[in-house]
């Protein structure tokens, strides 16, 4: 069986994108991209929602990533990933695919599935989706010390309490972000 974590970066106050789906707060130093590294080497499949794909597909695969980021933009495009839309009818970023219809019944049929595991990177309305039916095994919160005025708190559409344990935790030093590592109690 496949196990599913999130990774999701957060602002102090709780929003993981602000207004316009602006993530420009976020601190991604050097340390944050080595730890890109790291998580990417696992390779897992990434997951995403449509937005963070779109957001995602338009910067890894530049030459301007690879210049700024190598060795995460290399893993970003190598890697095996899926779009959760009903809308998105192709997409020419490698290694994707795309699910539509009832996406419970396939991440539930991949997570019993023998292979990879998965990580869902930001999308916060798949992070809903999948803690609602209970099929995240994992969370992995990074906090920025930033918080902004507005914005879309991450569990914002759960449907029931979410119990959580804390199993580790990271500070990085240069920009004062955490990142807290969760599982489910």
């Amino acid at each position: 069986m496949r196990k599913i974590n999130s990774f999701t970066f957060l602002t102090l106050n709780g929003f993981y994108k602000g207004p316009g789906d602006d993530t420009s707060w976020h601190k991604h130093g050097e340390e944050e991209s080595k730890f890109s590294e790291q998580q990417l080497e696992a390779g897992n499949i990434l997951l995403f929602g449509k937005t963070t794909f779109e957001m995602m597909q338009s910067f890894w695969p530049t030459p301007m990533a690879a210049e700024l980021f190598p060795k995460v933009a290399k893993g970003m495009n190598e890697a095996e990933k899926i779009v959760i839309s009903n809308s998105l009818k192709k997409t020419d970023w490698k290694n994707t695919k795309i699910l539509r219809g009832d996406i419970i019944k396939q991440i539930q049929e991949l997570k019993a599935s023998k292979g990879k595991n998965i990580t869902i990177l930001g999308s916060g309305s798949i992070v809903s989706l999948l803690t609602n039916a209970e099929l995240i095994d994992e969370y992995q919160i990074m906090i920025d010390p930033v918080a902004i005025t507005k914005g879309t708190a991450i569990f914002n559409n759960i449907t029931t309490n979410l119990d959580l344990k804390l199993t580790e935790s990271r500070v990085f030093k240069s920009s004062g972000t955490v990142l807290l590592t969760y599982k489910k109690v």
